[in-house]
């Protein structure tokens, strides 16, 4: 008897130690990836049923072609379950998307996702799930804020990217009138709208109808200036000049405002993926006052890295980010230089073309000065200039100011400093000399015409005065001939043109004056704009002391 019961007992000690070798057998296919990212909590209703997406939104994107494995934590040990793919058993998955139907306290546990690319690396997500038997604080998504009087909207935290029915209720209780939406809209806020919001989803798989649910309180505020998270660094579509092989350090910084920074969260990406754990880089995470931080530090800068990092922040189901460029400094500096000399030339023409157009006058008087006998011609002219003006009907200050300025400022500044030789009415011509062919020699023989603006009578256009007889000569010359330029100059101001010969009026349109201030130096700008439009002069210096004579011999009659 004792022999037998001894048997019996070896037999089943075989029975139990082939049964762990072959649960053994089932947690040998786990490998570690080297790339991990953090674990998250996600905590549901027994009874109800999960729709559960990797945790990364590149998963569902399915940007690389991955393959998917998921394991289970058996009993909080090291030993990994291989959840199975048949579609017909209660707990499978489907690529990055695991489905648990009819949950139960036992199906607690850390659930992983790896994410297997083409060239045999990868990298893990885990779940960390919880399974409640009743209502508990921890099944409820974050809350939202609504501002009384004002609308907004409740979005439902399950069944998302996922065809299904919503049903909606508040403090557990069915709300009779709703839109039956996966988002429930409050209209008009008021503190009866505090409370707990219940979403039911129902959804389909493979004929089955399937409930998950996810509750959320709502609290009903006093209007206030809500300032949104903004990220503060770095700036968005910066550039960032760096050197191969060297570290590099990118600030994240994100004011949180009224949030609070429990509510909000940054961190680093590249082409999608996350670098808090990624061989190479390091991302720490800082909170200060009303900001949050993710410092990104790359220990050594490779060709790869020349490429855009975000900085993404998640606040309120919303997300936001801001780009940055990583760029060789060579590249960088070449670029620069560029710009830098593009700039630099822009900026030497606008010079050049500003004093150009300061100086021109200057500079052309210089280079006259410089070579007057090659810019003198002969051209059989006696005078440099015939000077037209009005010796009647002007009042007594106009008379007096055109006086001065005929008989002393002109010829003193242009005959007597410059050398040029003027024919002035009344001072040069002769007693008995027929008049009007006097005044048609003198303007043939004369390089320009003078006009000096006055104030007068029209009346003397249409007189057989001689001063209206050279105006009339004058501008046939000009205006119809075209052989001899003129200069208009103004003594005083004058409104209106109108008193004045219809072919003067059509000079002074074409033409500015150019007006004369009584105490005008010679070095002044109106002298200068005088000479530039007259002719190389052509008295020389022994001209000069004739005309000193002449002017001296006037002063004394």
């Amino acid at each position: 008897m004792m022999m037998m019961m001894m048997m019996m007992m070896k037999q089943v000690g075989l029975i139990f130690l082939l049964t762990e070798l072959t649960q053994v057998s089932t947690f040998t296919n786990y490998t570690a990836c080297k790339n991990r990212d953090r674990k998250r909590t996600w905590s549901v209703t027994a009874g109800e049923s999960l729709y559960l997406m990797c945790p990364n939104h590149d998963c569902n994107a399915d940007k690389y072609n991955s393959s998917y494995v998921w394991f289970k934590n058996i009993n909080k040990t090291m030993r990994l379950e291989k959840i199975g793919t048949e579609e017909h058993e209660r707990v499978h998955y489907h690529r990055s998307v695991l489905y648990i139907f009819q949950l139960t306290l036992e199906d607690t546990g850390l659930y992983i996702t790896q994410e297997w690319f083409s060239d045999q690396t990868c990298r893990e997500f885990e779940v960390d799930l919880v399974v409640y038997e009743e209502f508990s604080p921890n099944l409820l998504y974050s809350d939202i804020s609504i501002s009384r009087e004002s609308s907004n909207s409740i979005p439902c935290p399950v069944c998302e990217n996922q065809n299904g029915t919503f049903i909606w209720y508040k403090n557990f209780s069915l709300i009779s009138t709703q839109e039956f939406g996966d988002i429930f809209r409050i209209r008009n806020a008021s503190k009866e709208n505090e409370g707990i919001y219940t979403c039911v989803c129902t959804w389909e798989h493979h004929g089955k109808k399937y409930n998950t649910s996810g509750s959320r309180p709502v609290y009903i505020t006093e209007p206030s200036a809500i300032i949104p998270p903004q990220i503060i660094l770095p700036v968005n579509n910066s550039i960032f000049y760096v050197d191969m092989g060297t570290e590099i350090v990118l600030t994240c910084s994100v004011f949180t405002g009224s949030f609070g920074k429990d509510k909000c969260w940054c961190d680093w990406e590249r082409n999608g993926t996350t670098l808090n754990e990624v061989f190479g880089y390091e991302v720490e995470y800082r909170e200060d006052d009303e900001f949050i931080h993710a410092v990104l530090t790359i220990s050594e800068v490779s060709q790869v890295d020349l490429s855009v990092f975000q900085c993404i922040a998640d606040y309120s189901y919303e997300v936001m980010f801001v780009s940055v460029t990583l760029e060789s400094r060579d590249v960088g500096v070449s670029s620069l230089t560029l710009i830098s000399v593009c700039v630099c030339v822009l900026f030497l023409f606008l010079l050049i073309t500003g004093a150009v157009k300061m100086f021109a006058v200057d500079f052309v008087l210089l280079v006259r000065e410089i070579f007057k006998k090659l810019n003198r011609k002969e051209d059989g002219k006696v005078y440099d200039a015939y000077v037209i003006y009005q010796r009647n009907d002007l009042d007594e200050t106009s008379e007096k100011t055109l006086s001065e300025f005929i008989n002393e400022e002109l010829p003193t500044v242009l005959e007597k400093n410059f050398g040029y030789k003027l024919f002035i009415p009344g001072r040069d011509d002769l007693p008995g000399e027929d008049c009007m062919s006097l005044i048609e020699t003198k303007i043939e023989l004369s390089r320009r015409l003078i006009f000096m603006i006055t104030p007068g009578n029209r009346e003397q256009e249409h007189s057989g005065s001689p001063e209206a007889y050279d105006v009339q000569v004058g501008l046939h010359q000009a205006l119809v001939q075209g052989d001899t330029a003129v200069i208009l100059i103004q003594l005083e101001e004058i409104q209106d043109y109108t008193h004045l010969p219809l072919g003067l009026q059509h000079l002074l349109k074409n033409n500015p004056p150019l007006q004369w201030r009584d105490g005008e130096k010679t070095s002044s700008r109106f002298w200068k704009q005088v000479r530039y439009r007259l002719p190389v002069p052509s008295c020389q210096k022994d001209c000069l002391k004739k005309t000193s004579v002449k002017l001296n011999y006037h002063k004394i009659i």
